[in-house]
């Protein structure tokens, strides 16, 4: 996997279990750009956070 911004191949990648999904942080170590995906497809922060709230 490469950065979408820079191509560097250099990348931080932290995997989390949220409500029985795999959603990983990647991270650029080059150009600092960051996204997330949820097991293979990209997604937005405010789509991490509403996985992660706890419903009440």
């Amino acid at each position: 996997m490469s950065c979408p911004k820079c191509r560097a191949q250099r990348l931080v990648e932290i995997a989390v279990k949220i409500a029985g999904r795999t959603v990983t942080l990647h991270s650029c170590s080059k150009c600092d750009t960051r996204w997330w995906d949820d097991e293979g497809a990209v997604i937005d922060l405010p789509d991490v956070l509403d996985l992660a709230t706890v419903r009440r």
